[in-house]
């Protein structure tokens, strides 16, 4: 059964078990936390840390987590300060904050090294847990590393913030907003789970970790230390604010359209490609649509949404005198 069939299969309705956590949270797995800024994401994770690292005799580790906020944790923490350390530490759980940076699952280029660290948990009896705030930089490819999908309250704009990854990780986003307009109180005392491994969907109490401040809920204020990625490397450097984010995956997401279109320059020649109406079409159609409207105008079927509407595109301005007879599409 894969992910998708799972939570079509499961509307929830389970009753919270105090419990449930321990079906979820076992070693050797890998756990996605996600959720709005504020919302209790490191509060959820401490709080696991605390009592699945004594439950598992396991080492509590953060990656990282400026030192001058170092003090804020108890003793007995294993501090790492770049993604490439958890590498070598064995018989830990591990909390990776502020994943959108540390470790971006977008990325095709490190998908061998990405999937080695994905895998680490089973090869060295570790627990990760990786905080996105908005999971866009999860790919499809590696939801199935991950035994449990935690939700905080999802990002306000949901489409956006799951419009990179896939399907499935938009569904459960979706069915955790709809559960948490259900709650009378407190969003931060609640988790919506989604564990296929045991079958379970449902929504969680949690607690705070006994050593919990609000200054941990808040520990890149006033540093210079979030992890930046630069080029094929992810190195210290200045703070990264969430608007140089959503610049950098503008930017991405531009220039992979730009490759993935590469092929459609000449259906529009000498005029330049119109990409922004080539997005327009692509958000507004879905792919069977987009299909039918090239079958409709005969046209090929093949190639992404992104081509097809290209295509449909090009057509019509051909039709309408907007477009050259001499464009055809290369290869």
């Amino acid at each position: 059964m894969n992910i998708n069939d799972f939570v079509q299969q499961l509307e929830g309705g389970q009753e919270p078990e105090s419990d449930k956590w321990d079906e979820i949270i076992l070693p050797e797995s890998s756990c996605l936390l996600t959720g709005d800024v504020g919302t209790g994401k490191s509060a959820l994770a401490y709080y696991l840390i605390e009592r699945y690292s004594q439950k598992y005799n396991l080492t509590p580790a953060v990656v990282g987590i400026p030192g001058s906020k170092r003090d804020l944790l108890p003793e007995g923490y294993q501090f790492l300060d770049n993604i490439s350390d958890i590498i070598s530490l064995e018989n830990a759980i591990v909390f990776i904050d502020e994943a959108d940076i540390q470790l971006p699952l977008d990325s095709n280029k490190d998908k061998e090294w990405i999937i080695n660290a994905l895998s680490l948990p089973r090869q060295r009896n570790q627990i990760f847990i990786l905080a996105y705030h908005f999971p866009r930089l999860v790919k499809g490819t590696y939801l199935p590393f991950f035994g449990a999908f935690l939700f905080k309250r999802p990002p306000y704009l949901i489409e956006f913030a799951a419009k990179k990854s896939s399907g499935e990780l938009m569904q459960m986003m979706t069915r955790a907003n709809e559960r948490y307009e259900e709650l009378p109180d407190d969003v931060r005392k609640h988790t919506y789970v989604v564990a296929p491994k045991i079958r379970w969907q449902g929504m969680l109490e949690n607690d705070l970790p006994g050593f919990w401040t609000t200054d941990l809920s808040k520990v890149w204020s006033g540093t210079g230390g979030v992890v930046e990625r630069q080029g094929d490397r992810l190195e210290g450097g200045k703070n990264l604010s969430l608007s140089a984010l959503f610049k950098r995956w503008d930017e991405d997401e531009q220039s992979d359209m730009f490759k993935r279109l590469s092929k459609a320059r000449s259906l529009f020649a000498p005029r330049p490609v119109p990409y922004d109406k080539i997005i327009e079409y692509d958000r507004g159609f879905s792919l069977g649509e987009l299909r039918q409207q090239c079958r409709d105008a005969g046209l090929s079927v093949s190639g992404d949404k992104k081509m097809l509407a290209a295509r449909i595109i090009a057509h019509k301005d051909l039709m309408t005198g907007k477009g050259t007879t001499e464009g055809s599409e290369e290869g």
